[in-house]
């Protein structure tokens, strides 16, 4: 089940709470700023606990943090990790466009770092 989950959380046979908490894991992951209180209520809805929602925030935060020290550091990533972020973020267009959604803007120019001519140290 795992692996579902990290190939395509969609896709698993989850329960609602579990649905639930990876929904907002994402959208934390990937429009902080947009999170309201109704994001918190949705976990509760499906039974999540004060504690269990701060522990969720947690996991996802330390993720989060870690994947931007190492960036922030510049660290250079192997081909094999480029070609998982490749096919995640293709992954991702997929989903949006099932949903009627397009990906988030790359202001940061992300997309232009995966493109396979790029230099990459291993």
């Amino acid at each position: 089940m795992s692996e579902n989950i990290q190939n395509d959380w969609r896709k698993a046979d989850l329960s609602d709470a579990e649905r639930a908490m990876l929904e907002y894991a994402e959208k934390l992951t990937i429009a902080p700023a947009s999170m309201a209180e109704e994001d918190i209520q949705g976990l509760r809805v499906v039974g999540w606990t004060d504690r269990d929602i701060l522990d969720i925030v947690l996991v996802c935060a330390y993720f989060n943090l870690r994947v931007r020290v190492v960036d922030g550091l510049g660290l250079k990533q192997t081909e094999a990790r480029y070609d998982a972020a490749r096919a995640n973020r293709a992954k991702a267009a997929e989903l949006a466009a099932v949903q009627g959604k397009e990906l988030a803007a790359d202001i940061w120019r992300i997309s232009a770092e995966l493109e396979p001519s790029q230099e990459i140290s291993t």
